[in-house]
């Protein structure tokens, strides 16, 4: 566990605080946004995982990562429509030629659906949201801060070993989860002053390999959803399943080094005085 002054604290509430009022200037700017929606909801989306984390730090996920939560299936839609293309692309999948303009076409129609500004009053519920997960930080009294993240740190970090370990079931939905819950961990230690902790780099080499296997998860079901199931695509649709499978397979055995060691977080090293030198009888 580590063990924070209350200065390094205040330090991490404070960084916290200015993620959520850059979030507020980034949705402020959707509404001039000069044709860039589908790139500052991206940014937005993902400062907003970042700061769900940061509140779980704090022992706020029933509340203020609520609020932040919201924002985030609020603009789900323009974001799904752009990442649903970019793996598509990324498959370069063209066996059927027919079929994959079929299903290229309409992707590029739902992207430019997707890059239309959305209300103002949508934007000010938006704000409201922020305003409102930033009053539960500021609520927080300064003496409690050090052990609510000592407290939620460890919380992070046990729930992302516990879902690393049960992706040897090889669940499809477990790996959303293990994703969910190391995107939450990354997220978290950010706010921390720098050096709190040593990251393992197999956490970004996992993450990376759960998100592109969640990206090929996402664009299987909206295959389904708009009629290109198995029974007319059986090629592609296999082809999806064995990229996911190749993901799965080396997300599952970074997950088992991590899992096997207990901890996926650690106080730097303090070096080790040396013993003063003796002199020479």
């Amino acid at each position: 566990m580590i063990e924070l002054t209350e200065g390094a604290a205040l330090a991490a509430r404070q960084q916290l605080a200015d993620g959520c009022h850059r979030m507020k200037e980034l949705l402020n700017g959707l509404l001039d946004s000069k044709g860039r929606v589908a790139e500052e909801v991206h940014a937005i989306r993902k400062l907003g995982k970042s700061l769900r984390g940061g509140f779980t730090l704090f022992r706020l996920d029933k509340s203020a990562a609520l609020e932040i939560q919201s924002i985030g299936r609020l603009l789900a839609a323009p974001r799904d429509a752009v990442s649903r293309q970019n793996t598509w692309n990324k498959l370069e999948w063209n066996t059927d030629p027919a079929l994959a303009a079929a299903i290229g076409g309409l992707l590029e129609i739902h992207v430019h659906s997707a890059a239309r500004r959305p209300p103002q009053e949508t934007v000010a519920w938006a704000c409201a949201r922020v305003d409102a997960a930033i009053a539960d930080l500021d609520s927080l009294p300064p003496t409690e801060l050090a052990q609510r993240i000592a407290d939620g740190l460890d919380k992070l970090e046990q729930r992302v070993i516990k879902r690393c370990r049960r992706l040897d079931h090889r669940a499809e939905e477990d790996f959303h989860e293990a994703r969910k819950a190391l995107k939450a961990w990354l997220g978290a230690v950010g706010f921390l002053p720098e050096g709190t902790l040593r990251r393992d780099p197999l956490l970004h080499e996992m993450a990376e390999f759960l998100g592109d296997e969640n990206d090929l998860a996402t664009l299987s079901a909206w295959l389904d959803e708009h009629g290109f199931t198995k029974r007319f695509a059986a090629d592609l649709r296999n082809a999806l399943h064995d990229a996911r499978k190749r993901l799965q397979k080396r997300a599952t055995k970074d997950a088992a080094k991590l899992a096997k060691h207990g901890r996926i977080g650690h106080p730097p090293e303090t070096p080790r005085a040396e013993a003063p030198e003796t002199a020479a009888s």
